[in-house]
This record gives structure tokens, sequence and C-alpha cells, in this order.
């Protein structure tokens, strides 16, 4: 069982790389809508998957590709 801790910032990083996602990385390449779907963060906080759903005419693989790329620019957001 989770602990209402780790909900609230599962819940919290969820909001910040969808805005992140959303507003702030721009590749003109990426012709989808993306949402994250949810997040799962290891009770120490070490580690935080991430997973993410796509709409669009960009095969989802170059979606995650894409968003891959961009990895290091969302972490530091």
């Amino acid at each position: 069982m989770k602990s209402v801790r780790i909900e609230r910032i599962n819940s919290e990083i969820q909001k910040a790389i969808s805005y992140i996602i959303d507003n702030e990385v721009r590749d003109p390449q990426i012709d989808a809508m993306i949402s994250v779907s949810s997040v799962e963060t290891t009770p120490d906080l070490s580690y935080c998957r991430v997973y993410i759903n796509s709409i669009g005419t960009t095969p989802e693989d170059e979606v995650l590709a894409r968003i891959k790329g961009a990895a290091g620019f969302i972490r530091g957001r």
C-alpha cells in the first residue's frame, strides 16, 4: 500500500511534467497531443517512472524517442 505522501508527490510530479511537455518542450517534429497518464515514485524518491500517451500523426515510438531526448531539459525544469 502506497502512503498518502507518495501519492501526493506522484500527483504533483504528474502535473509538473504535463505542464512542461505542453508549454515548454518545443519540438516541431512532434505532431501529437501528449498526456502523462501516471507517475510512480519509489518510497525513497530516488526513481520516478512516468507513463505517457500520445494521440496524433507522429508514431508513438518516435514521440517516445523525442521525449526521452528532452528528458534532461524536463528534469532540469
